[in-house]
């Protein structure tokens, strides 16, 4: 399945408050994820709609490739250490 679908369903809208999924997917918490994204330096962008008292957004495009990047290099990271095994 795509990942956008995936997380589409599980938080059914296109623009996901960084706060719900700071805890999940960064193993931070909702200040430290705020702090990070008024400095750059989350892992992918993160926006604010209109005011500085808006909540940090993350766009859900934005956010499957961040874990399908993760991904990708966990299983190459894997396979590396299997075929040293064999």
């Amino acid at each position: 399945m795509n990942t956008v679908f995936l997380l589409m369903a599980e938080f059914g809208q296109a623009d996901i408050p960084l706060e719900i999924l700071a805890s999940k997917y960064l193993g931070m918490s909702r200040k430290e994820s705020a702090m990070k994204a008024m400095r750059g330096e989350l892992p992918f962008p993160a926006f604010r709609m209109g005011s500085q008292k808006s909540p940090w957004m993350v766009r859900v495009t934005d956010l499957a490739e961040y874990l399908d990047s993760a991904r990708k290099k966990s299983t190459q990271d894997w396979e590396a250490r299997q075929s040293a095994r064999h």
